[in-house]
């Protein structure tokens, strides 16, 4: 009887290390404002990792697909459900995490017979108010708010590079061009390992290196846009419409690609 607490504690721990493993392949997904609203951005090996969940609201994920997918059409079944019982001003990220999939996420994490979602996600809000808001959500129900952007990816290292990057830039003096460049930048050097790191790990990153190359895993922009598909989603407070959602077009991509890969 005494022993049981210690059991669930230790099949948690193997839960976030099962957990972890498993979305340490996972790509980064880069949310963050530019002067007229909020941006989604991110690279995969397919679509899709970027959508729709309401008039005001973006969601970006990473994980297995399967999970991706239930969990953004709980959070859509959501949204309308309470613009349909409530009013559309009452469909907010912050209620939505609140009373309910961050407590759905956490019950089915800490149930050990059930499997764990694969998944992390950031969503992206323009307020009533005009401002973006950002909030990034673990496999566990434990969720974040950002006021000047953040990040998700698979590799915890990566992931505080790219925060770093973001907080350290003010975005809301930037276009909606510039943004998407500075963020795409952010992605391309976030992934390579600082000087230091590399001189005092030098065997663990002879590891890394051969790992990525076996499974030709891109290392840079131009890398990336040759053999992944970029995504990227707006929310645009001056759109003049009540959806301020919108995609990025295949030209705007391709242009795009012309201006960041030299």
């Amino acid at each position: 009887m005494f022993e049981e607490p210690f059991r669930w504690m230790e099949a948690i721990s193997t839960r976030h290390s099962y957990v972890r493993e498993k979305l340490l392949k996972g790509q980064p997904v880069i949310g963050v404002p530019y002067n007229e609203g909020a941006l989604i951005i991110g690279f995969s090996p397919q679509p899709k990792k970027i959508f729709e969940i309401y008039d005001r609201i973006a969601l970006g994920g990473l994980g297995h697909p399967a999970d991706v997918e239930r969990l953004r059409m709980t959070l859509l079944d959501m949204a309308h459900a309470e613009g349909f019982n409530r009013s559309s001003e009452d469909v907010t990220i912050g209620r939505l995490l609140q009373f309910g999939l961050a407590p759905a996420l956490k019950q089915n994490f800490e149930e050990i017979q059930r499997a764990p979602y694969l998944i992390q996600m950031l969503l992206a809000e323009i307020s009533h108010k005009g401002s973006a808001e950002f909030f990034r959500v673990n496999y566990d129900g434990y969720w974040e708010k950002f006021k000047h952007g953040t990040v998700i990816a698979g590799d915890s290292k990566v992931r505080e590079r790219i925060q770093k990057a973001i907080e350290s830039t003010d975005f809301m003096l930037l276009d909606l061009d510039k943004s998407i460049q500075s963020a795409l930048r952010m992605w391309e050097e976030g992934r390579k390992k600082p000087k230091l790191e590399e001189d005092a790990n030098s065997s663990v990153e002879d590891n890394d290196q051969a790992e990525e190359e076996a499974e030709d895993i891109p290392t840079d922009l131009k890398e990336a846009f040759d053999s992944w598909n970029l995504e990227a989603a707006v929310l645009n407070n001056n759109t003049g419409r009540k959806c301020l959602y919108r995609t990025l077009s295949e030209s705007e991509i391709s242009a795009l690609k012309l201006e960041v890969v030299q």
